[in-house]
């Protein structure tokens, strides 16, 4: 993820790990940090991650794009893992101005 950020001229700030309940702290402390550092982007391994328990991930997407302006990059999205894998799809991850 660190990689990704710094490829994309990101600057990686912290990483935010939910609790096994899920009980959506985590997500709370990421997007209030976005609005408060005017952060617009999330790095993730990939959209699995950014599953909820509870919550389905669109939704998930929806609130960082809503909230916080935020758009989400993936790893295995980016070419050089589509170059890896073979897989030269990526996904449209919604984000304000699209």
């Amino acid at each position: 993820m660190t990689t990704l950020a710094r490829e994309e001229g990101f600057c990686f700030a912290a990483t935010f790990h939910e609790s096994t309940g899920g009980d959506g702290t985590a997500f709370a402390e990421l997007t209030q940090e976005l609005r408060r550092a005017d952060a617009h982007h999330v790095v993730v391994p990939s959209l699995d991650h950014l599953a909820g328990q509870t919550i389905p991930r669109e939704i998930l997407l929806a609130k960082l794009a809503q909230d916080a302006a935020a758009r989400v990059w993936t790893i295995e999205d980016t070419p050089r893992a589509a170059a890896v894998s073979g897989d030269a799809g990526t996904r449209d991850v919604p984000h304000p101005g699209d």
